[in-house]
């Protein structure tokens, strides 16, 4: 067992040990979690976002636009923030910003065609010839007046896509993208849509751990871009799908943190599989301790010889004589169904007619029994005589 502990002890630091030493892979996946701290997460900007509204409430929610107006009212600003905005920009969040003059600032990659076609915007590929591969970088740019002569250089490039054609009659523009070839497209805008105001921005890895620590920092472009929104009022921030930290208490087991990282969870598993396999040869190796089980020990002739001992000690042989004629009776009964109340002529010629014995040997002993009925009293001389003619009466009987 020691060994086997051993080994298994080793095999585990030897799986701790390649995975510090191994080169980690990057996930730059752009799933835009404020949990995760890879390259294109929100991690960095939701541990600083409350900073850029200190006079006002940020609640950040986890349900949908639909859930969240059931229970909500009042003068709001709307945040969004992730790689589509298919799900979170929907016709209630629409008609809030149109009908009670809230305010919607939405920065994603990928938008519904409800919502384009709604502010009259046309969104499409900018370059085909434009490779994410290859990591494209663009210089962004703002129309703020205390950013004018500044820039932004962001790298990688991960979006194809830009606003091709906006209605000039209720958008205006407040950043453009300049790409390696020259080409120029806006980024940054704002559309009077109702009584509300809607900003858009299709580059949401500004916001991005990767962007914001990196050397040239997009800290500073962020912080602008958002100075947009009222500070008068709350800002409701919605992320669904991408944090897990909602406010409610979260069901995790041990286990569930244990398989959230890869090394342990090899651990953990190979603990699992090398316990099994010890179970299973050890099984086959050992038999289990079969005990020996004892016949039940026959103890009538050793209960009948302590009974006799006792008689016999005490001298009482009339007592001996009368068990030995209690239990012959029983027998006759049990053996031949007679009736053993009455003992007399008739029930010496039954007895002899079923046992076949000799009728003479039944008379001795039916007369003696009844002889000792009468005087009770006996000696050893009658307690052999009649033991011996009980003893003849049943030999041989079938």
């Amino acid at each position: 067992m020691k060994i086997y502990l051993w080994v298994l002890l080793g095999v585990i630091m030897l799986i701790v040990l390649a995975d510090v030493s191994r080169t980690k892979v990057v996930d730059w996946s752009p799933t835009y979690s404020l949990d995760n701290k890879n390259p294109l997460d929100l991690y960095i900007f939701n541990q600083e976002v409350d900073k850029l509204f200190p006079k006002t409430t940020l609640k950040r929610v986890t349900t949908t636009a639909f859930m969240y107006f059931r229970e909500n009212k009042g003068k709001e600003s709307y945040l969004i923030i992730n790689q589509d905005a298919y799900n979170q920009v929907d016709t209630l969040l629409l008609e809030k910003v149109k009908n009670e003059g809230n305010t919607l600032f939405v920065s994603a990659e990928n938008y519904i065609k409800y919502f384009t076609d709604t502010l009259h915007i046309d969104y499409e590929y900018i370059d085909r010839n434009i490779r994410i591969d290859k990591k494209e970088s663009a210089i962004l740019t703002l129309t703020m007046n205390n950013w004018k002569n500044k820039s932004l250089k962001l790298y990688p490039l991960l979006n194809t896509f830009s606003f091709v054609k906006l209605d000039s009659s209720t958008t205006t523009i407040l950043g453009k993208m300049k790409l390696n070839n020259g080409e120029v497209f806006p980024n940054f805008f704002r559309i009077k849509y109702g009584k509300g105001l809607i900003y858009v921005n299709n580059q949401p890895e500004v916001f991005s751990n990767v962007a914001l620590l990196s050397k040239n920092s997009s800290a500073e472009y962020v912080e602008h871009i958002l100075s947009y929104i009222p500070k008068d009022r709350p800002v409701v921030w919605f992320v669904q799908e991408q944090t897990r930290l909602s406010g409610e208490p979260v069901n995790e087991s041990v286990l569930s943190v244990l398989f959230r990282y890869p090394a342990l969870r090899m651990a953990w598993l190979i603990f699992i599989y090398g316990m099994l396999l010890y179970l299973i040869f050890n099984a086959k190796r050992r038999q289990r301790v079969i005990p020996v089980i004892k016949p039940l020990k026959n103890t009538s002739v050793d209960f009948v010889q302590t009974i006799g001992n006792l008689y016999f000690q005490e001298g009482d042989t009339a007592g001996i004589l009368g068990k030995k004629i209690i239990y012959f009776l029983d027998r006759i009964r049990t053996k031949y169904y007679l009736d053993t109340s009455q003992l007399d002529e008739v029930f010496i010629d039954r007895l002899h007619a079923k046992s076949e014995r000799d009728k003479e040997l039944i008379k001795k002993i039916v007369n003696y029994i009844i002889l000792f009925e009468k005087s009770k009293t006996a000696n050893k001389a009658d307690l052999i005589n009649l033991n011996k003619w009980i003893e003849e009466f049943w030999r041989d009987s079938h």
